[in-house]
């Protein structure tokens, strides 16, 4: 096996939190790091698990299959409490579908009717190679917003205000938000186990 890893995941966002993790924990210091950029792969993995966990595990093995190389991806997204796991791993997804990340929320706030609507945050890590293939899931509670704060972040961090914070991912500085995140709390159960 090549000393390189490729991270397996083509949303620019989520590759330069993986970089900060990467260094915040000292992972893989003796790694050439590749993103998908890098290759030519015109084939994608279909993400038909039931959880976050089984979708990162699905990526991984793809492109570890594909390209022969150690792979570390992601799925992540969150989860309103008492709504069927709504929209869990469907997340990104659930934005294409319905017309972005506001009509995803209008619809929460239109079927729950509540003034505050409770949700976690989950990111599930996957990491294959030669051997056993190492998965974490991070997570992080916090409350939805009916409409958008802050300018910062991707996808629905201007609706998410973190447990113990008055802040929306995207109203908090970058590293704030890195240091408090559902993929923070991933990346430090990486950090714990024998890579």
């Amino acid at each position: 096996m090549q000393n390189k890893i490729l991270l397996g995941t083509g949303n620019q966002g989520k590759l330069k939190e993986f970089h900060y993790y990467i260094n915040h924990f000292q992972l893989f210091k003796n790694y050439t790091i590749l993103n998908l950029k890098d290759f030519n792969l015109s084939i994608e993995p279909d993400e038909n698990g039931n959880d976050f966990d089984e979708n990162s595990k699905i990526k991984s093995i793809f492109y570890f299959q594909n390209l022969d190389l150690k792979t570390l991806s992601d799925d992540s997204g969150f989860i309103v409490n008492n709504f069927n796991n709504f929209p869990g791993i469907k997340t990104a997804r659930a934005g294409k579908e319905m017309g972005g990340e506001q009509k995803v929320i209008d619809y929460i706030y239109t079927q729950l009717k509540k003034d505050i609507i409770e949700a976690i945050f989950y990111c599930s890590l996957c990491l294959v190679g030669e051997g056993t293939p190492v998965t974490v899931l991070g997570q992080v509670k916090g409350t939805i917003l009916p409409s958008p704060k802050g300018n910062n972040g991707f996808g629905y961090d201007p609706y998410f205000i973190p447990e113990n914070n008055t802040k929306t991912f995207a109203e908090m500085s970058s590293e704030e938000k890195l240091l408090c995140s559902h993929r923070y709390d991933a990346f430090k159960k990486l950090s714990n186990q024998t890579l």
